[in-house]
């Protein structure tokens, strides 16, 4: 039998993707880097409050699934209302804005994956939308109309990249107000109520006015003005029930606008008490982040420390143990004859080792680390400089303790055996900031030293051979 087929399943698909993002990155990396990891922070915990679920990242993109259209245009919204907030605080040029499009189609599930049309049609929109703005298929469209207070623009068939189809598109408009062509919002109940009261009036006294002028048909102004009494006091009766109609509808217009500000004013007190909720949220979950990662780095230089207390006791040792190895003087003449002089052992014997593996060892070196792929990372080649400092090997790539760096250090024992150990601070976005171990093991042959380990939990291969 053949291979099962992919399974399939509805889903709603958020795509987000930052505007700009190479222009700041080009002008301030780390302060960019900073920014988005802010930014981030936010929109994971906006998504996940809607019970949304993170299925891609790659860099400055996010892509999410919902169970709900409702649920995910929602979830755009007070993002892009939280990242307003935050941008409203920054300098106008360090501002990172993010666009937004969400569909509502069929997609295929691989592993955590989803693939397909649906997912590329979110991708699409999140293209044409506006910096801080929100594209939403016809799809989710008619799903969600009537039920969120929003506003949508129909801006049209789109012919999308890629899509050998058109989609029809509406921008939303967050302030809550729709064009006539777009979305026909029913009045409140009162106000509807008021409305008819007045259409009712209002054709009663047309039908008094018209009995009245039937009474008179061809009749020319000279004979209006000889009109029995009767007709004269319907009309005046008419013209009042006309007069109280219009102050009827004029005052239910009054009451229909005060309702709809009142509501207006409403909607906006929920629409900050959701963003200041979310904004609590998020700054929470960034503040525990950060305790997390400063509590890692301090377990990992608390290990590092306690490894180079180790490496100096056994150095000690290895020194002790060498100078107890050293020849003892000669056993005196008798006494009755004069002492003969004894000569000290050099106190340099106990140092020979090490002056001897000063020699073997004198740079400069160049390490080259070989790492295979991990996770979303492609296999990568890099290297770095190699100092030898008390006999002891030394690799430090980047500024210390500061995102993208790593240091190794170890001492080579006498048959070229050297075990490297050490840290490094990720500058990957999802682990921006945080420390991981390092540790590598290997021999010297000859003027080479071929080594295997990790980095976190990278799997790499580590070469150290003289620099050219």
């Amino acid at each position: 039998m053949g291979a099962n087929p992919l399974k399939r399943k509805l889903a709603a698909i958020l795509a987000a993707d930052a505007v700009g993002y190479s222009r700041l990155m080009a002008a301030d990396e780390e302060g960019t880097m900073k920014i988005l990891s802010a930014h981030r922070a936010v929109i994971d915990g906006i998504i996940e409050f809607h019970e949304g679920r993170i299925v891609g990242t790659a860099g400055d993109s996010v892509l999410a699934e919902f169970a709900s259209p409702v649920e995910a245009v929602r979830c755009a919204v007070e993002i892009q209302d939280a990242l307003r907030t935050r941008n409203d605080s920054l300098p106008e040029d360090k501002r990172l804005q993010f666009r937004i499009g969400v569909n509502l189609g069929d997609v295929m599930l691989k592993g955590d994956d989803l693939l397909g049309d649906g997912v590329n049609v979110a991708a699409r929109l999140e293209g044409i939308a506006e910096a801080g703005g929100i594209c939403v298929s016809s799809s989710v469209y008619d799903q969600i109309a009537g039920k969120l207070d929003l506003g949508f623009v129909d801006i049209g068939a789109q012919s999308l990249k890629n899509i050998d189809r058109p989609v029809r598109v509406y921008r939303v408009e967050r302030e809550g107000r729709a064009t006539p062509e777009t979305i026909t919002r029913r009045p409140s109940r009162p106000a509807a109520q008021a409305w008819l009261a007045v259409a009712l009036a209002t054709v009663g006294v047309a039908a008094a006015l018209g009995w009245y002028f039937d009474l008179l048909p061809g009749a020319r102004p000279t004979e209006r003005a000889s009109v029995p009494a009767p007709a004269a006091d319907e009309r005046a009766k008419a013209e009042q029930e006309l007069a109280r109609a219009r102050g009827e509808a004029d005052e239910a217009k009054r009451r229909a606008e005060a309702e709809a500000a009142a509501a207006a004013q409403a909607r906006r007190a929920l629409e900050e008490q959701r963003a200041a909720e979310a904004r609590a949220r998020a700054e929470a979950e960034v503040a525990r982040a950060r305790a997390d990662a400063e509590a890692t780095r301090r377990k990992a230089a608390a290990e590092l420390a306690a490894a180079e207390e180790a490496r100096r006791a056994a150095e000690a040792a290895a020194k002790a143990a060498a100078a107890a190895k050293l020849p003892q003087p000669a056993e005196t003449a008798p006494r009755a004859a004069p002492p003969v002089p004894v000569t000290e052992p050099p106190r340099v014997a106990a140092q020979a080792p090490s002056a001897a593996l000063s020699r073997r060892y004198q740079g400069p070196w160049t390490a080259i680390f070989s790492c295979a792929a991990f996770r979303d990372k492609d296999a990568r080649v890099f290297r770095g400089p190699v100092s030898v400092t008390d006999d002891a090997f030394v690799v430090q790539l980047g500024e210390r303790d500061q995102p993208g760096s790593l240091r190794l250090r170890g001492v080579p024992d006498r048959d070229g055996k050297l075990r490297l150990l050490g840290s490094g601070i990720s500058n990957w976005p999802q682990f921006y900031g945080k420390p991981y171990p390092a540790e590598f093991d290997g021999r010297f042959e000859g003027e080479r030293y071929e080594g295997s380990g990790k980095l976190g939990g990278r799997d790499c291969a580590l070469t150290i051979s003289r620099a050219p």
